[in-house]
């Protein structure tokens, strides 16, 4: 993206999607005080969520609906995009004034095909909205979904959370067996169900089938957490649109050339 390296944990050429997230990109850089490295032009986006979370620094966000937000350190970025949306990204002045490590999260969820052309929205999810779950060494925070009897603040049906352990602690998760369940490890080393190990960068993808994960951290670990039922529709995505067919492509770069998705001032 411009002069940074983004990792890529999908799509890739041999898994295009792992429904219903359909892209996670992890970005993890120092910025030099002054050097605004991260600054995301505006742009539109269709039919799908796209999210970001910080873990550390801090950004700025616009969008064509009015809304203005900085969002810093574990605090989420929740957008639908809905029927149409343009919006823009770039790390906040203050942050950029003294500099510092900046590492997020940007994922897109598909969304259902009845759910494409609703009104999109944007939401800002404050680190003391995030519900906490943990113990001694383990913070579990729920941003979106049901998990043990809570629903987290963002409005979504889908579970995401962010999940931090000390080195030698312990943690079991649990999720409907119809769902695909995602873990990307962002820092650290885990052992997962005293059978594989799993370290930094890599991409954790669980059979669908009932039983707890039980995760033992090896060093200090940041994990990301997502679990959500397949959406068993047709596909088709061309940049920033994630649409069912070819056809519903065309009209989406129509509607934003002809400015039916807003416009940025």
């Amino acid at each position: 993206m411009g002069d940074i390296a983004l990792r890529q944990a999908f799509p890739l050429r041999e898994l295009q999607q792992i429904s219903p997230f359909i892209l996670l990109h992890h970005f993890d850089f120092i910025m030099e005080p002054g050097n605004n490295k991260f600054n995301v032009p505006p742009h539109p986006h269709r039919g799908f969520c796209p999210i970001t979370f910080m873990f550390e620094g801090s950004v700025e966000h616009n969008d064509s609906l009015g809304n203005h937000a900085v969002i810093s350190d574990n605090e989420v970025q929740w957008i639908n995009s809905g029927s149409g949306i343009i919006h823009s990204e770039i790390a906040a002045k203050k942050f950029v004034e003294s500099g510092g490590r900046f590492q997020g999260i940007q994922l897109w969820i598909n969304l259902k095909r009845a759910e494409k052309m609703l009104p999109p929205s944007y939401q800002s999810v404050t680190k003391n909205e995030i519900i906490l779950f943990g113990k001694e060494g383990v913070e579990f925070r729920l941003v979106s979904g049901n998990y043990q009897g809570k629903k987290g603040p963002a409005n979504s049906d889908v579970i995401t959370a962010t999940l931090r352990m000390l080195p030698n602690t312990n943690y079991d998760l649990s999720f409907p067996a119809a769902q695909n369940v995602v873990l990307y490890i962002l820092e650290g080393s885990i052992e997962i169900n005293q059978q594989e190990n799993a370290k930094q960068h890599d991409l954790v993808w669980f059979d669908q089938e009932d039983g707890e994960i039980k995760i033992k951290s090896i060093a200090n670990s940041k994990l990301l957490v997502l679990s959500g039922l397949p959406i068993e529709e047709p596909l088709v995505s061309h940049g920033p649109f994630v649409m069912n067919s070819p056809q519903q492509i065309l009209e989406a770069i129509t509607d934003y050339q002809d400015g039916k998705m807003g416009t940025m001032l």
